[in-house]
């Protein structure tokens, strides 16, 4: 239901003779700007994302994100041909030193969770999507290692997301957002932490 149609049925006087129209369209405008929330945060930038990049590069034992332990279930469905070139690791001290150094330094301090790096191939998309409000938490902080030119991250309605190599920003996924690396060099990214 569009939010115009929610903040109209949530006015008590809509079917009687006191509603105020001109009343119902401030109150209307008021609800609409609490309703929108901020769609990112920038928090820092890692000073050794050409590090962790070629550690990236390095590592060999990706394994397809829709068949992963972290995919939403929803996506077990669509099996090895679902996502084309999304893929996901779980860094560990011995095959992503740098960046589990860096990791250990800020995990209290930001409430990070367990890491985990994700690939996303050259040419590849990650289609226009919500994160579940109900089961899922609204904000994830997501550290962008590397960002080809020509890579795209936007979340609505905010926009295209500012993001640099090394960046970390912590991001609305209750908002619709998507990624097309429209690169021709694979694109890593860390999720760092939800919260």
């Amino acid at each position: 239901m569009p939010k115009v149609e929610e903040y109209y049925e949530e006015d008590e006087l809509r079917n009687t003779s006191l509603f105020n129209r001109k009343k119902h369209f401030q109150l209307t405008a008021e609800k609409f700007q609490n309703d929108i929330t901020e769609c990112w945060e920038f928090i820092e930038n890692c000073e050794e994302h050409l590090e962790i990049l070629e550690e990236c590069k390095r590592y060999k034992d990706w394994e397809i994100y829709s068949l992963s332990e972290v995919a939403p279930k929803r996506l077990a469905k669509f099996g090895k041909k679902g996502f084309p070139g999304r893929l996901v690791c779980f860094p560990t001290y011995e095959t992503f030193p740098t960046f589990m150094s860096w990791w250990e330094k800020r995990k209290d301090r930001y409430r990070y969770n367990p890491p985990e790096i994700r690939k996303l191939d050259a040419g590849a998309v990650i289609l226009p999507h919500t994160h579940d409000v109900k089961l899922e938490n609204e904000f994830l902080y997501n550290m962008s290692i590397n960002h080809p030119e020509g890579c795209f991250f936007g979340i609505k309605p905010g926009g295209k997301v500012p993001y640099k190599a090394g960046d970390v920003y912590k991001i609305n996924v209750h908002n619709e957002h998507c990624v097309w690396n429209n690169s021709t060099e694979d694109r890593y990214h860390a999720i760092l932490g939800v919260i």
